[in-house]
């Protein structure tokens, strides 16, 4: 029953079609009632091991055989693939008539027995996602043989990839921080173990550990729990590991380099706080100097030069009786003394 790709003929094609080889899903209730009939029938299906593991790229050989106690005539045989990631069972392989055909994923990488009452085949080049659950089933529409089937667990085991490594929290003394470790890929599932590395030495870190999870919990970090701790993930196909930095020098580095920080900060506020202030002098200043130059031009426009007296023309005063219609207070104060008095008699006695 070598595997041939085609699609199936005959009586067997309309079944393989029916059941839309490939893509067709079928539900667990619908596999436990056929399950059911099967054990009332003659056909009995036997998986001798139930659980197969294999290396990614390895073959993996699913043992499979049936027996009846009736002539089964033109029989099937069918072996399907669930998949846990999509929760379908798709059919990756079908005979009928002495004619095998694999499909999907698992198309020419298939490789049947040929022995009677064998239905056990080969599958080549297995791969991560190939991992789930398998089931056989043979089938005979002749004299009520009815049909049986049997599902085998297949692991394929993958080494764990290299860890990711984490510090959850601030690494500086007084500061509650956790270690995380994990691996994408890795099955079996990946144990965790975290080790503190000293001179070469690892010493196992014991306290407060998930080895599930690959979570340390550190809590406050003190002097004696800061160095380098190196995470181990390993499984039955080997191990991997990553590194932390948790040194003293790495915790004190952060306190230097926010310190360096502060410090500029404080210096540019301090030259900010000069330039305002000095710019604010200088506006200052200037409106100052604006202030003193404008009064100066002012006192000037405001200032004659007085002409001194020998520089002054002399001018015949106009008689007080041409000028005024009444005598100046001066002139009647001076008219009434008796040196004008006698002025006055001197200068009629000469008119005369």
């Amino acid at each position: 029953m070598g595997a041939k790709p085609g699609a199936p003929g005959g009586h067997g094609a309309q079944r393989a079609v029916g059941r839309a080889p490939g893509t067709t899903t079928m539900t667990r209730g619908s596999r436990q009632s056929r399950r059911q009939r099967g054990h009332a029938s003659g056909v009995v299906v036997t998986v001798p091991e139930k659980i197969v593991n294999v290396t990614t790229g390895g073959n993996a050989t699913l043992l499979c055989t049936y027996t009846s106690s009736q002539p089964l005539g033109n029989f099937f045989i069918q072996w399907s693939f669930y998949s846990a990631k999509e929760s379908q069972l798709h059919t990756i392989y079908y005979y009928s008539g002495g004619q095998s055909y694999s499909y999907g994923e698992f198309k020419n990488r298939i490789t049947a027995a040929t022995g009677p009452g064998n239905a056990s085949i080969t599958i080549s080049n297995m791969q991560p996602s190939d991992t789930g659950s398998y089931t056989c089933e043979v089938f005979s529409p002749l004299n009520d043989a009815g049909q049986s089937q049997k599902s085998v667990i297949v692991n394929v085991l993958v080494k764990p990839s290299k860890p990711f490594c984490k510090i959850e929290g601030t690494p500086e003394k007084g500061h509650l921080i956790y270690l995380l470790c994990k691996c994408e890929e890795g099955l079996p599932h990946p144990t965790y173990h975290w080790y503190k590395v000293d001179d070469n030495t690892l010493t196992p870190v014991t306290e407060q550990i998930n080895p599930n999870t690959g979570i340390l919990y550190i809590g406050n970090l003190t002097t004696f729990e800061t160095g380098y701790y190196r995470c181990i993930a390993s499984n039955v196909m080997g191990n991997s590991t990553c590194e932390l930095d948790l040194t003293s020098m790495h915790s004190d580095s952060a306190i230097v380099a926010g310190a360096l920080i502060g410090a500029i900060v404080a210096a540019v506020i301090i030259c900010v706080i000069v330039w305002v202030l000095t710019k604010k002098a200088k506006k200052k200043k200037s409106s100052s100097n604006e202030m003193q130059v404008m009064a100066q031009k002012q006192s000037n426009a405001e200032y004659v030069q007085v002409p001194n007296e020998e520089n002054i023309p002399a001018t015949t005063a106009p008689s007080s009786n041409a000028t005024n219609e009444y005598p100046s207070v001066d002139e009647t104060a001076a008219s009434g003394t008796p040196e004008n008095d006698e002025k006055q008699d001197v200068e009629k006695e000469e008119t005369a």
